[in-house]
C-alpha cells in the first residue's frame, strides 16, 4: 500500500511540473498539433551548430535550394572539393555556419547573381530551450531580389524532448515595415495603376512608372548575427539608400526598433 501511496505521489508531482510547464512555456507554438517538429541528435552533453544543421538537412525535402544546400554541406563534411564559386563557414565557437555560391556574369545574365545563406543559434533565457534562424538571401548584381525560398525562418529547440519545432518571423516577434505593404500595380484596359489593395485606392503612373516599379520594390534581407543575438534587417532597393532596422533580441523572442 505504501509502494502504491508513493507511486501516485511521484505521479502527481509529475503532473504537477508538467501543467506548470505548459503555463509558463513561453513558447505554446511547439505544442500546436500541426506543428512541425524534428528530432536534433548530438554527442556529448548539448547540440552544436553542426547538430542543428544536420537535423535541418536530415529531412527529406523536393525544393531545389534545400536539396542544393544539404548536398554541399555534405560534401564540406566528407571534405570534398568544393566548387571555387561556393563557400561555407563553420564557426562552432559562435553557433553561426553560412553558405555561399556566387554565380559569375556571362552572355545570358550580365550582372551575375548570388546566394547567402545563414544559420545560427542561441540560447533561450527561460533555460529550456535554443532558437535556430536561417536567413536566406538572394541578390542580382547589387540589387537584393525576392525568391520563394527569400527570408528568415526559426527553429524552437527543446533541451528536454530534443526536438526542434519550426515556427515562422511572425510568431518570433518580427515583421519589418517596407512602407510599400499592401501596394501593387496593375494593368486595367491598357492603362496602368498604382493600387493600394487595403483601401482599393488606384492611382495612374505612366507605362515607364509601371516597369520600373518593380526594379523599385523594397525588399527586406535578415543578417544572422555571429556574435551575439540581435539580427540586422536591411531594407534593399530604396530610391533613398537602403536602411537598416535592428531586430533586438529580448531574451525570448524579438522586438523590432523600427
Amino acid at each position: 500500500m505504501k509502494i502504491i501511496s508513493t507511486i501516485l505521489c511521484s505521479a502527481i508531482m509529475v503532473l504537477a511540473e508538467l501543467c506548470a510547464f505548459a503555463q509558463t512555456n513561453p513558447y505554446p507554438e511547439e505544442n500546436d498539433e500541426y506543428a512541425y517538429a524534428i528530432p536534433v541528435k548530438y554527442q556529448g552533453q548539448k547540440p552544436i551548430i553542426n547538430d542543428f544543421i544536420n537535423a535541418y538537412f536530415g529531412e527529406e525535402s523536393e525544393d531545389e535550394l534545400s536539396g542544393y544546400l544539404s548536398d554541399l554541406w555534405h560534401r564540406y563534411l566528407k571534405n570534398e572539393p568544393l566548387d571555387k564559386n561556393e563557400k561555407v563557414t563553420v564557426d562552432s565557437k559562435n553557433g553561426f555556419a553560412s553558405f555561399e555560391k556566387v554565380y559569375p556574369p556571362d552572355e545570358y545574365d550580365t550582372e551575375g547573381s548570388r546566394l547567402l545563406v545563414e544559420m545560427c543559434y542561441w540560447n533561450s533565457t527561460d533555460g529550456n530551450h535554443k532558437i535556430f534562424a536561417e536567413s536566406v538571401q538572394h541578390f542580382h548584381g547589387n540589387r537584393a531580389i525576392e525568391t520563394e525560398f527569400s527570408g528568415i525562418s526559426f527553429g524552437i529547440y527543446n533541451n528536454a524532448t530534443r526536438m526542434i519545432t519550426y515556427v515562422n518571423q511572425y510568431e518570433m516577434g518580427i515583421e519589418v515595415k517596407t512602407g510599400m505593404e499592401g501596394l501593387g500595380v496593375i494593368v486595367d484596359k491598357g492603362e496602368y495603376f498604382l493600387i493600394n489593395h487595403e483601401t482599393n485606392e488606384r492611382k495612374p503612373i505612366t507605362e515607364e512608372q509601371y516597369n520600373n516599379w518593380w526594379n523599385e520594390y523594397p525588399i527586406v534581407t535578415y543578417s544572422l548575427p555571429r556574435v551575439g543575438k540581435d539580427i540586422t534587417a536591411v531594407i534593399n532597393n530604396r530610391p533613398e539608400g537602403k536602411k537598416e532596422v535592428v531586430v533586438k533580441w529580448n531574451g525570448l523572442r524579438f522586438d523590432v526598433q523600427q
